[in-house]
């Protein structure tokens, strides 16, 4: 018996590593059937994450090409799936893309209020965002706000915002996707909106071509930094060392990770992080102006100072940023029991697969 298209789609994404964890109530199903006709979910669980030549696809599915290319340019349109020029090959490669960070990202411009409440049937599913997020490697690692980094404290680049963006080539920014969706639904929040960022180390003039990016300077990257940072956001991003290219500014109220991770009794095992809050007690006064700012409740006052559960702290930072006294500080401490971070999205993607326990060659 052939399979449902989308059903087939789903099985497909969920062999890559990030995962599409399925709903016992379809929901996922519902999700795919909105973003792909029937035909165009067929084609994507057919394609491979490397991406193909037009020529390649056309020879392995034994389809004409001038059928296929112009069902892929549309599907490209749409989000689908990426697209690209390749130098080897001398052409234009298409590949399946994650369904996040991918699919989902895509469809900014295309959310309308129905697509919006079919992913929140999807994310409400709470077993599903704690498989994504308890499977090691974690997808997001939390960037501290540099505020709230003491001066004695050595931090990596990949762990510090401003030197992510100055070290970058090309930079832009987008609507937060995760805002636009609950606004959609009436549950919005106001926090801003425009203030994910996106930046190509190596590559000049990236954006130039991206309809859901506004280019932007690296002062306006800097600027809209300090603006997130100035409202409470949390900074997040790919957990690796190297080949980052966004910059989340993340909030519990529509984040469908962080929202997720939040309710579960220890936030802080389901996020990269090698920082927590300290306390200066001879600096704090207890005036409470920290309490309301961090997102994920970790801060508390039993009697007149500040107290810190390390549980629930990420070491975002957010919170230090309106301590009147200084008295906040991030410190770096050790977590044995997570892996090594990995070095770059393709040693991610290949910790993630052995520790899914799934095998993603044939899609590679």
């Amino acid at each position: 018996m052939t399979m449902n298209p989308y059903e087939k789609l789903a099985e497909v994404l969920d062999t890559i590593p990030n995962g599409f964890p399925p709903a016992e109530d379809g929901s996922h199903l519902r999700v795919l059937e909105w973003i792909f006709t029937p035909e165009e979910a067929e084609l994507a669980s057919q394609l491979k994450l490397r991406g193909e030549t037009l020529d390649e696809i056309s020879t392995r599915l034994n389809r004409p090409k001038e059928e296929l290319e112009k069902l892929l340019d549309l599907m490209h349109e749409k989000g689908q799936i990426s697209t690209w020029m390749s130098k080897s090959a001398g052409a234009r490669k298409y590949g399946l893309m994650p369904w996040a960070v991918g699919i989902y990202e895509e469809q900014l411009n295309r959310m309308d209020a129905e697509f919006a409440q079919i992913l929140e049937n999807y994310f409400q599913h709470d077993d599903n965002i704690k498989r994504v997020a308890a499977t090691e490697p974690v997808i997001f690692q939390v960037v501290p706000v540099n505020q709230a980094v003491s001066t004695e404290l050595e931090i990596h680049n990949f762990q510090q915002a401003e030197q992510l963006i100055e070290s970058a080539v090309s930079w832009g920014v987008r609507d937060c996707i995760c805002r636009k969706q609950k606004s959609l639904i009436d549950e919005g929040c106001d926090y801003p909106k425009e203030v994910c960022l996106t930046f190509a180390p190596n590559k000049k003039n990236a954006y130039d071509n991206d309809e859901l990016t506004k280019v932007i300077t690296k002062e306006e990257a800097l600027r809209l930094l300090k603006v997130a940072e100035d409202a409470g956001l949390i900074h997040c991003t790919y957990n690796v060392q190297s080949g980052m290219n966004f910059l989340c500014s993340c909030c519990l109220c529509c984040c469908g990770v962080l929202r997720g991770v939040e309710k579960l009794a220890n936030p802080r095992d389901y996020i990269k992080t090698d920082f927590v809050m300290t306390v200066d007690a001879d600096l704090c006064t207890g005036c409470e102006t920290c309490i309301d700012r961090c997102q994920f409740g970790a801060l508390s006052i039993p009697e007149d100072i500040t107290v810190v559960d390390p549980k629930r702290c990420i070491g975002c930072g957010v919170c230090a940023v309106v301590c009147p006294e200084d008295a906040l500080k991030i410190k770096r401490v050790e977590t044995p029991e997570k892996p090594a971070q990995p070095a770059n999205q393709l040693d991610w993607m290949t910790q993630r697969a052995m520790a899914r326990d799934v095998d993603p060659s044939d899609i590679m």
